[in-house]
Order: C-alpha cells, then structure tokens, then sequence
C-alpha cells in the first residue's frame, strides 16, 4: 500500500513539473515576423538559463529585452556565455513582440565581427 501511495505521489509531482515548465514555455507566434529588424545596441544584461537566455540591449535610449534560442542550439553553433559580456555592442536580426513594446525574439546575432544563425 505504501509503495502505491509514494508511486501516486511521484507520479503527481512529476505531471506538475511538466506542466509547470510547458506554461512557463511561451511560444513565438507571440512575435510579429513581418516586422522583423537589425537591431544594433549595448548589452547591459545576460541571463543564461534554460529555456532559452535573455540578453538585455541598450538601444535608441531604450532597454530591449531580446528572447535567445536554447542554450544548448546556441553552444552547437559557437556562441557561448563568454561572448556575450556587458558593454559589447551586438546586431541582433529580430522580431518584436505583438504586444510587449520592448520585447524581441533574435533570429541571429552579430558579436565581436562574428554572427550566430540562431532559428533557422
């Protein structure tokens, strides 16, 4: 009895974990792919952690918010952490979000003379 209880519980946990990641997860039909853009900036901000890495640009007198690709497609391709450093200018290739005014997802990145293919 004891051991079904705790297989009941495990089971429930682990349904919530999924869950809890899969709502966490947005999608990017939330980005507008006809007004798709170089944006060329600052960065002021990396944050690098599953799902996908979050790179803060100053740009034009604004803070964008720039939604990388998985950690591990970014690494497959060569960009690392490391080359994303405060105070490095970057081109981003990006797509703005619909209703979030400073928000972007990056479709590829130029850092240091050298650009990332990032979706495609």
């Amino acid at each position: 009895m004891r051991l079904a209880l705790a297989a009941i519980v495990a089971a429930t946990l682990s349904t919530a974990g999924i869950a809890g990641a899969a709502w966490a997860h947005h999608g990017w039909e939330s980005y507008d792919a006809g007004k798709q853009q170089n944006v060329t900036g600052t960065i002021a901000e990396l944050k690098w952690e599953q799902p996908h890495a979050v790179l803060w640009v100053n740009s034009g007198g604004k803070k964008l918010e720039v939604w990388l690709s998985p950690l591990q497609r970014m690494v497959d391709r060569g960009l690392t952490k490391d080359a994303l450093t405060s105070g490095k200018t970057v081109t981003v290739d990006a797509q703005p979000h619909t209703q979030k005014v400073n928000e972007w997802k990056a479709l590829g990145i130029t850092v240091d003379g050298k650009s990332y293919n990032l979706m495609r």
